[in-house]
């Protein structure tokens, strides 16, 4: 399965819930029909600021937060792909619109509705992503509270090492919090996700579009997802003394920067990893 991630900035002509009612609306109403599509997750960073939501813990558990980084973006997207050749032409006219001779393709599914630079400031930073699931989602049929949290190795840790604490030590001690329904970790490949997908002449492959994106990347080296029913169900398993402190402690090894955001998450194409059936499914 092929994994990508792709941030945005929304255009500094929509307010932010101008901006998400939009691509919630008609820009998903598109992208959810992309051919061969088997994921479509969109997450907004909510309303509510975490250290509203999360109270003094948010200061507690948050360690150099990047200056700035709620102007660099206001959430993204998840697309999920059998592999690279199928999300590569996945931007191409759908065959599910109903016409006057039976089936026909729809060409507007190719430009995801053609509402790119109406909706966004400059292209996606979008990258391939190499995901860990440490505990498979439950989600209820209800809004779940949905929290990111975005670290950053320190100098003279590998990525190999990293990697290794966050999925393992790490994540079965976070595993351990009751009411915890699902925990993916998520770490960017080197592997290009723009190429292809984006037309040569967008701002992503220009000097300026490179030197932002590269800016933005340097915020972050992971992202875990972590979903719970409520924010006290969170709270409460960081203030257990015993897991709090093995979290601390690790954290402190784990982390040269670590933060946290909220996510109103919109799922438009449940994410399907087994094998795509003969027929056409949402």
């Amino acid at each position: 399965m092929l994994k990508v991630f792709g941030f945005v900035r929304r255009n500094a002509k929509l307010t932010h819930d101008e901006y998400r009612a939009a691509h919630v609306g008609y820009h998903n109403s598109y992208g959810r029909r992309l051919p061969g599509i088997r994921g479509y997750i969109l997450n907004v960073w909510s309303n509510t600021p975490v250290s509203e939501r999360l109270g003094p813990l948010a200061a507690r558990i948050t360690r150099n937060e990047p200056a700035g980084f709620d102007t660099m973006t206001d959430g993204w997207g998840q697309l999920m792909f059998d592999d690279l050749t199928e999300y590569l032409a996945g931007k191409s006219p759908s065959r599910d619109r109903a016409g006057p001779n039976g089936l026909a393709d729809d060409p507007k599914v190719a430009d995801v509705g053609g509402d790119g630079d109406y909706l966004y400031d400059g292209s996606p930073f979008q990258f391939h992503i190499d995901e860990h699931v440490a505990k498979p989602v439950r989600r209820p049929e209800r809004k779940s509270f949905k929290l990111v949290q975005l670290g950053k190795r320190p100098d003279g840790m590998s990525p190999e090492e990293f990697r290794a604490i966050w999925t393992g030590r790490y994540a079965a001690h976070m595993n351990t919090m009751p009411g915890l329904r699902g925990h993916i970790v998520n770490f960017r490949t080197g592997l290009d996700a723009m190429t292809g997908f984006f037309p040569p002449s967008s701002e992503a492959f220009t000097e300026a579009g490179a030197v932002r994106r590269q800016a933005f990347f340097d915020t972050f080296d992971g992202i875990a997802e972590l979903w719970f029913d409520r924010p006290e169900q969170f709270i409460a398993g960081r203030a257990e003394p015993t897991l709090g402190q093995k979290l601390d402690a690790l954290e402190r090894k784990l982390f040269a920067s670590v933060f946290y955001r909220e996510v109103d998450e919109t799922i438009a194409v449940l994410p399907n990893r087994a094998p795509a059936p003969d027929f056409y499914y949402r």
